[in-house]
């Protein structure tokens, strides 16, 4: 049988690893890049792991209730800290959920160290880790409408976000608007209140009501401090890419290209959202007639990402083609040209594609 002693020992390790990784991932100044990612996700990994084999050796119950806390928090973390309040039930996270979902309830049902909001939070975040959305979202809903609350209203804040992202999700996006307000009542911290603000704004854009939308989107890029604890680098990117669609819509370019330039400056070469800042910078440079600059955005944008192609890679192709007419280089248009007309990918421009290839050829 296991010492006691070694086994609280080897919990008190293991807490303060996962306090120091979430005190770590709460001053990210940057964005996380995919081996920084994996990198957090393999620690918490580790640490999960020294849980469990301490959760089978455990002598008490007071000793596996705060083992299981631990392991609670550790998912919870990934939620907010890695994955944006988004996380994969994959048969790992849904087995997983399964074991930790019927500890929590019960934890409720005894004197397990929970309050009952906290027993309604980790029960949602069980159950989006289990894929289990529409319960997900009734309970969530339950901890957004307790009159409980906890000391610093953390829980209720990522209740309403959490819930607010679901709504959005299904396309009520009046009902998650109005939670994503609701939400603000419980920021205390200028990067946090930044976040539901850039998640309220979502649902304005969705709404078509763009200038809603931009005042909260800018509102937001006020507030964000890279500098400060809980900046989070996926929503004030999510603001600026937003922000400056708005902005060409309305054929503002130069406010457009300052946030496009920002969003190719911050974010990981190999991202999405580094190929979009440059696709769409390279459609501002064509529209003010710089065609040397557009090739050159398009160009980048290609050879970043030309291994996966879909149709944004086909739309920057013929983007780069139209760019190579206006320079009156055909041989190179010709090329891109051709390439759409080789994809098996669903264009809606292959015609239009087409018919600028008869005319090059």
């Amino acid at each position: 049988m296991a010492d006691q002693k070694d086994i609280e020992a080897e919990l008190r390790l293991l807490v303060e690893r996962r306090l120091s990784l979430e005190a770590r991932l709460q001053k990210v100044q940057g964005e996380l890049s995919e081996v920084a990612l994996a990198e957090h996700d393999r620690s918490y990994g580790e640490i999960q792991r020294g849980l469990f084999q301490l959760f089978r050796i455990s002598t008490t119950d007071r000793q596996r209730i705060e083992v299981m806390l631990e392991v609670i928090r550790i998912m919870e973390n990934k939620l907010v800290y890695l994955q944006n309040f988004v996380i994969e039930p994959t048969p790992e996270n849904r087995k997983l959920a399964t074991l930790v979902g019927d500890f929590v309830i019960d934890m409720g049902s005894t004197s397990g160290g929970l309050t009952p909001l906290e027993v309604t939070y980790y029960t949602g975040v069980t159950a989006l880790y289990a894929g289990e959305i529409d319960r997900a979202r009734d309970v969530f809903r339950q901890a957004c409408e307790s009159e409980e609350s906890d000391e610093e209203n953390d829980i209720k804040f990522k209740s309403y976000v959490i819930l607010g992202n679901l709504t959005h999700e299904s396309h009520e996006y009046e009902a998650a608007r109005a939670l994503h307000d609701e939400s603000l009542r419980y920021s205390q911290h200028n990067n946090v209140t930044a976040q539901a603000l850039a998640l309220k704004a979502l649902n304005s854009y969705a709404l078509k009501e763009y200038d809603d939308a931009l005042a909260m989107f800018e509102e937001s890029l006020q507030l964000f401090d890279r500098g400060e604890a809980f900046y989070n680098s996926y929503f004030h990117r999510n603001a600026l890419l937003f922000s400056a669609s708005i902005y060409s819509q309305r054929k503002e370019f130069a406010k457009a290209e300052t946030y496009y330039r920002q969003v190719i400056h911050d974010a990981q070469p190999d991202s999405y959202d580094h190929f979009d800042a440059l696709s769409q910078l390279g459609r501002i440079c064509y529209s003010t007639n710089r065609y040397d600059e557009a090739a050159r955005c398009f160009s980048d944008a290609i050879a970043r990402h030309d291994s996966m192609e879909n149709e944004y890679i086909v739309d920057t192709y013929f983007w780069l083609a139209r760019t190579h007419i206006k320079q009156d280089d055909a041989a190179a248009a010709r090329t891109y040209l051709e390439k759409i007309a080789a994809s098996d990918v669903k264009y809606e421009r292959r015609s239009q594609a087409e018919e600028l290839l008869a005319k090059v050829s």
